[in-house]
């Protein structure tokens, strides 16, 4: 009878576990275009989708003219990327989206986010 028990609850766990991150999306920031610094409405793609905690977000780009820097919403707003929360410099990085709330990615390279190459994700948690 323990084992039949043991076996129910370890089962309802795995499901819940798979139920849990069934849903969580990968989204590849400017989709075919990926991230650089003209020719995207960063704004406008981040509008167009709804973030969850757990998704994950794929930034692609040329990472000898490119890096990725998530920034304080402060420094979002001044294109500012000298104290950085994180820097990613891989070309191909993938952040998982870890809380709810605004989340602020800017290039680092100088002028490329006072060109645009910025994007707030805001992150809401999902309900099942």
């Amino acid at each position: 009878m323990a084992m039949i028990k043991n076996l129910l609850l370890l089962t309802f766990t795995v499901a819940l576990f798979a139920v849990s991150f069934a849903h969580h999306k990968v989204y590849i920031v400017g989709d075919t275009a990926g991230w650089k610094a003209m020719g995207v409405d960063y704004a406008k793609w981040a509008s167009e989708h709804q973030f969850h905690v757990g998704d994950v977000l794929v930034f692609n780009y040329n990472n000898q003219q490119h890096n990725v820097k998530q920034v304080t919403a402060d420094n979002f707003m001044h294109c500012n990327g000298t104290s950085p929360i994180a820097t990613y410099t891989s070309g191909s990085d993938k952040i998982i989206l870890k809380h709810a709330g605004h989340q602020y990615f800017i290039c680092g390279y100088p002028g490329h986010c006072k060109m645009g190459q910025k994007v707030d994700i805001l992150v809401t948690k999902y309900e099942i």
